[in-house]
């Protein structure tokens, strides 16, 4: 079973008894840099901390009180880095596998329907709004956290037009990078 526990000063979340697929979903997540919805809070990966532990099941009685996660530490074994490490691969190769079909790397199927319709699908498909605004955004990690943080400005301050939106979301982007340097 694996335990995990989430802190962001002044709070700290924890999930225990968790499946490989239960903690899986969650690691992808958290290794592709978004912002993870547990316990009624979000939590972002580039300000709070996350500790997964390999260990016995805890029965619900030995939960009260605050305890569990002494006992998860006492029982248990480290193994945030393992975990995330191959949530990261995951997310790489997935990553991979879809700019590869997007920019119209010849796959096996390609040759064998014929090169042209595949790389016309592949061009349309990087000129998909989300593809086009992410384009515009800089690409990579820092434009999937600037459309997260674009998207939820949005959704806080509907009244506003886009481009007050964006640039309130890059502002909370850099006071996020600039916190996290000192």
């Amino acid at each position: 079973m694996f335990h995990l526990q989430l802190r962001q000063f002044p709070r700290n979340h924890c999930q225990f008894n968790l499946t490989d697929e239960e903690l899986r979903a969650i690691a992808e997540i958290w290794a592709g840099g978004r912002w993870l919805v547990i316990g009624e809070r979000r939590w972002s990966p580039h300000q709070a901390k996350l500790k997964v532990f390999e260990g016995p099941g805890i029965p619900v009685q030995q939960l009260s009180m605050g305890r569990g996660w002494r006992q998860v530490e006492r029982h248990g074994e480290d193994v945030t880095s393992r975990v995330l490490a191959m949530a990261s691969a995951s997310v790489a190769s997935s990553a991979t596998a879809r700019m590869a079909a997007t920019e119209g790397v010849p796959t096996a199927g390609a040759f064998r329907t014929g090169g042209a319709p595949a790389a016309r699908e592949a061009s349309e498909a990087r000129q998909s709004p989300a593809g086009v605004v992410r384009t515009l955004l800089g690409g990579g990690p820092r434009a999937e956290a600037l459309l997260a943080a674009w998207q939820d400005a949005a959704s806080r301050f509907p009244e506003r037009s886009p481009s007050e939106c964006l640039a309130l979301a890059e502002r909370e982007i850099e006071s996020r990078s600039g916190s996290s340097g000192r």
